[in-house]
C-alpha cells in the first residue's frame, strides 16, 4: 500500500504521547547503541526493523553509496535541507554520485521512533561533517524521517533537517 506524502506528514504531525490510535512510541535515547533486546513488547520487532533500516541508511549515506540508497529511498523520496532546498530522489542520488555532496562523518545523537500502521516517524539529533560543492562544513541539528513499509520492507520517503546553533558562550562538542 502506497502512503501519500500528505498522509505521512499528517501522521507525523498527529503523533503525540498517549495517542490512543495504535501509535508505538520508543523512548528518546541519549546515545544510540546497536539494538539489543527491545522492551517495547509486542511491537519490538517493528521497532527493531525500523532501527535496522535507519542503520542501513546511515551506513549508505556515510559511504556515499548511491546504489544502496536507490533501494533504501522510496520512489517518491524527498529531502529538505537545512536551507529549505527540496531534492527528489534522483537529484539527491546524482549529487552523491557526482561528488557534489559527500559526508565525512554522520552521527546520530538521539532518536525517537514512532510507528503507526505502515508509517514510521523517526526524530532525533545529528552531527555531520560534509563537503558541499567542494566546501567543507559542519552541520548539527534535528531531523525527521518518515519511513513507509511496502512489500520490500521499510523505505525512506521524507527526510528533513533543521540546523541548530549553540547558545552564545557554549563550545561545540
Amino acid at each position: 500500500m502506497q502512503l501519500s506524502l500528505s498522509a505521512a506528514l499528517l501522521a507525523a504531525s498527529c503523533l503525540c504521547p498517549g495517542n490512543a490510535h495504535g501509535v508505538v512510541r520508543m523512548a528518546v535515547q541519549d546515545a544510540p547503541a546497536p539494538v539489543g533486546p527491545n522492551t517495547a513488547g509486542p511491537n519490538a520487532a517493528a521497532l527493531d526493523s525500523v532501527w535496522t533500516a535507519e542503520q542501513e541508511w546511515l551506513q549508505a549515506i556515510r559511504r556515499g553509496d548511491a546504489m544502496a540508497l536507490r533501494t533504501i529511498l522510496s520512489s517518491d523520496h524527498i529531502h529538505v535541507g537545512s536551507n529549505g532546498r527540496l531534492r527528489h530522489k534522483t537529484e539527491m542520488l546524482l549529487a552523491l554520485q557526482r561528488g557534489q555532496l559527500r559526508f565525512l562523518t554522520y552521527d546520530i545523537g538521539s532518536y525517537d521512533i514512532r510507528i503507526t500502521g505502515t508509517a514510521a516517524i523517526v526524530t532525533g539529533t545529528y552531527h555531520t561533517q560534509l563537503v558541499r560543492q567542494g566546501v567543507r562544513g559542519i552541520s548539527a541539528g534535528r531531523y525527521i524521517r518518515v519511513w513507509v513499509r511496502d512489500e520490500r520492507g521499510w523505505r525512506l520517503m521524507v527526510h528533513q533537517i533543521a540546523e541548530t546553533t549553540l547558545p552564545r558562550g557554549k563550545k561545540a562538542p
